[in-house]
């Protein structure tokens, strides 16, 4: 056994270059979590591997204080130390996404069972009041209020009282009503058959599944879990964000039930620890969140299913800057998984770069709403004629303009002098209605100019459009 463990300590550092070297407690693998020294102060650290020898004098080398309880899955190891060197960051904030999550740890419930052997056997004993006699009728049993009074009746021998974890249960929201299990269209026949195929393989290619909103996309993704659970493989489903969590889980808890769980940030520390604490010790077998999820701690993966693949939100903005796309194509090469992702207008590198399975019409046999694209480069107006008409003559409408204020920026006719914030460099807009300029990254504000303030000109134009005109406008 090697008697060396590298270490890397779970810092926030920089400048730090592990993984160090410690002597190896009975028992550590790859992936264990130890408190070591560090310094002048204990850390909490990772094993990412073992050694035979070290550069590290044998009366320089230290044993780690403790060894954790948890640990983390050896695969969820080497992808941490994939994504430093793949997003330029340190194996140690890495390692900080696969953890378990920070702050939760087990709810522990006092328990009460029937002695073991029998008790109170002695004449001379008091015998148990009604109270008591009803408490040990109701055992084994969590004992909750009732505590002193148990207490009472283990010391004369009569119950046991241990502390037990108990789970907290995550409430999930009932979204629409429950429904049988669909029969398949002829398309989704033919996708599934293709998936399932895939998930036969040791190393399944990656599938684009491009399908029409309102296709049966979910139906597919239910079905290929099915199948990856009579595997006994695991299972991650990625949504891009948390409020389109409760619907997509209200359809797998369904089909699945409790083996079903979910991590997402919205959840309380508590909740978090004993998620991952079930997919841990494969209690639960599927997941579903949001781009965290990818990291969840599921031995013998078999399907990872990124629905909506083209959405933005897949990208963090912390430390690493990965892209849960990419990560989670990397951990199911890693696991020999199949990676699924699927949308009704997938991003043009997924389209070039996977193989796609086609579901071109609506379940229902619907047809798509019409589109129409209008030419605006003769208009004046924020809204286009024909688009003012449907407008009218719609008795429900929903109109998107991802830009607030009257006009996008201002600038000067005569001399292409442009209103720019002075703290972000970025063009100021217009609010009309107040008469100032704002910067909507810091929130400076400036008077809404008369003239130019390099050349003095009186040709200030304002160009673009956003809400506050479009309101006027309609």
């Amino acid at each position: 056994m090697p008697p060396i463990a590298k270490v890397e300590p779970i810092t926030t550092a920089r400048a730090l270059r592990g993984p160090f070297d410690y002597l190896r407690p009975d028992g550590v693998r790859i992936g264990s979590v130890l408190v070591v020294p560090f310094g002048h102060r204990d850390v909490v650290g990772v094993v990412v591997g073992l050694a035979e020898s070290s550069q590290v004098a044998d009366d320089r080398l230290v044993a780690p204080r403790r060894v954790l309880d948890h640990d983390l899955p050896p695969d969820l190891v080497e992808l941490a130390c994939w994504m430093a060197d793949e997003y330029c960051s340190t194996p140690a904030r890495a390692l900080a996404l696969v953890s378990p999550p920070a702050g939760g740890r087990a709810k522990l419930t006092w328990w009460a069972t029937a002695a073991a052997a029998e008790a109170g056997t002695d004449p001379r004993a008091r015998k148990p009041t009604e109270r008591q006699r009803a408490l040990l009728a109701g055992l084994p049993r969590a004992a909750g209020s009732d505590l002193p009074a148990l207490r009472r009746l283990e010391a004369r021998g009569l119950v046991t009282l241990e502390q037990r974890a108990t789970r907290r249960h995550v409430q999930h929201e009932t979204v629409g009503a429950r429904r049988a299990q669909p029969p398949l269209t002829p398309d989704q026949a033919s996708v599934l058959a293709d998936v399932e195929q895939a998930l036969s393989e040791s190393e399944p290619l990656p599938l684009l599944l491009h399908g029409v909103t309102g296709s049966g996309k979910t139906e597919i993704y239910l079905r290929a879990a099915a199948s990856a659970l009579e595997r006994d493989r695991g299972v991650i489903i990625l949504v891009p964000e948390i409020a389109l969590t409760p619907q997509i889980v209200s359809r797998f808890v369904d089909r699945f039930g409790d083996t079903v769980a979910v991590l997402h940030s919205k959840l309380s520390a508590g909740e978090r620890h004993d998620e991952w604490a079930r997919l841990r010790s494969a209690d639960a077998r599927v997941c579903v969140g949001p781009r965290s999820a990818i990291f969840a701690p599921i031995e013998r993966l078999g399907l990872i299913v990124l629905d909506e693949e083209h959405d933005s939100s897949y990208k963090h903005e912390g430390d690493p800057r990965y892209d849960a796309r990419h990560v989670a194509a990397r951990r199911a090469q890693q696991a020999g998984a199949l990676l699924v992702a699927g949308s009704a207008t997938p991003r043009p590198e997924s389209v070039h770069a996977l193989r796609r399975l086609r579901l071109p019409a609506r379940v229902d046999g619907r047809p798509l709403p019409p589109v129409q694209v209008v030419d605006m480069r003769e208009q004046h107006a924020s809204l286009h004629p024909d688009t003012s008409h449907a407008l009218v003559d719609a008795p429900k409408a929903i109109v998107l303009l991802n830009r607030r204020g009257w006009s996008n920026f201002v600038d000067c006719r005569s001399c292409g002098h442009a209103w720019m914030c002075p703290q972000c460099d970025v063009a100021l807009v217009l609010h009309r209605a107040h008469g100032h300029l704002a910067c909507h990254h810091c929130g400076h504000r400036e008077r809404m100019p008369e003239r130019c303030v390099k050349c003095g000109s009186m040709s200030v134009a304002r160009h673009g459009a956003g809400t506050e005109r479009l309101e006027h406008d309609l």
